[in-house]
């Protein structure tokens, strides 16, 4: 129903979402309304602490492209962020969370979609 919502309004070409461990990049088709893409950016509280810079252009084509570039944070000099980047590196190592980086198709992209 959400899909099918988002895919409702026609200037809608991405949708930012949250909550999750791991980086991801998704088409989406709703069965009705038109097509979006869906972005989602790992948790800053995790492993590998990045956060993603979102730019949108036009390529006066017909076309919108939509940059998506992973960046990791910089923590030194900060005592309480490199104590969360330690506990993250150490969740990660030992097993206890998952790799948040998803798949390198996921991290690092461009996007294309028709303009609206």
């Amino acid at each position: 129903a959400w899909k099918t919502f988002v895919g409702g309004y026609p200037n809608v070409v991405l949708s930012m979402v949250g909550h999750s461990h791991a980086h991801r990049v998704v088409p989406i088709q709703p069965s009705t309304g038109h097509a979006y893409w869906e972005m989602m950016t790992s948790s800053l509280a995790d492993y590998p602490h990045q956060i993603r810079r979102v730019e949108i252009f036009d390529d006066d084509n017909g076309f919108l492209r939509i940059r998506g570039t992973c960046v990791d944070l910089d923590v030194s000099g900060d005592p309480v962020a490199e104590a969360g980047r330690k506990r993250g590196v150490v969740d990660f190592t030992s097993g206890y969370m998952s790799d948040g980086r998803g798949t390198a198709l996921d991290r690092n992209v461009e996007l294309l979609i028709a303009k609206p």
